[in-house]
């Protein structure tokens, strides 16, 4: 499973890898640390066919040359990433970032909060938000 998480900043980086390990999230990481980098990896995969399109979008909302609104909208126009989960972080309460992510049908928005422990809860989101997207096993279909 293949997360991607857009972030430019090394220390949030590190936290989420760790809220990952300790809910003992099996995943392959991928770090972009700005906006025209993860539109390029979104435009990439949807021009080739059998590369994955990530499980998760973790989405800080403030990167370096675009932004995290501009990098939600073309992951929603992707015709093959169109449905990827997205978790928007960032350390803006503003009313108009939350709108701008709900319009764009974020799942969550977890504000980047100044302690470990509630930082760790990202984790417990992450793997929600997993469990969610996983297809349900058919019993019809052994």
């Amino acid at each position: 499973m293949q997360i991607l998480l857009a972030e430019d900043n090394p220390a949030d980086v590190a936290l989420v890898r760790e809220a990952l390990n300790k809910q003992k999230i099996d995943c392959d990481l991928i770090v972009i640390d700005d906006g025209e980098q993860a539109i390029a990896f979104i435009n990439r995969i949807d021009a080739d066919r059998k590369s994955p399109c990530p499980a998760l979008l973790l989405l800080d909302l403030h990167l370096p040359r675009r932004g995290g609104e501009e990098i939600l909208k073309n992951l929603r126009a992707s015709e093959r990433c169109g449905q990827t989960p997205v978790v928007i972080l960032s350390s803006s309460d503003s009313p108009k970032d939350r709108e701008n992510a709900e319009k764009n049908a974020a799942l969550h928005y977890f504000r980047k909060p100044s302690t470990l422990s509630e930082f760790m809860e990202l984790g417990v989101i992450v793997k929600q938000v997993i469990d969610r997207a996983k297809p349900s096993v058919s019993l019809l279909n052994p």
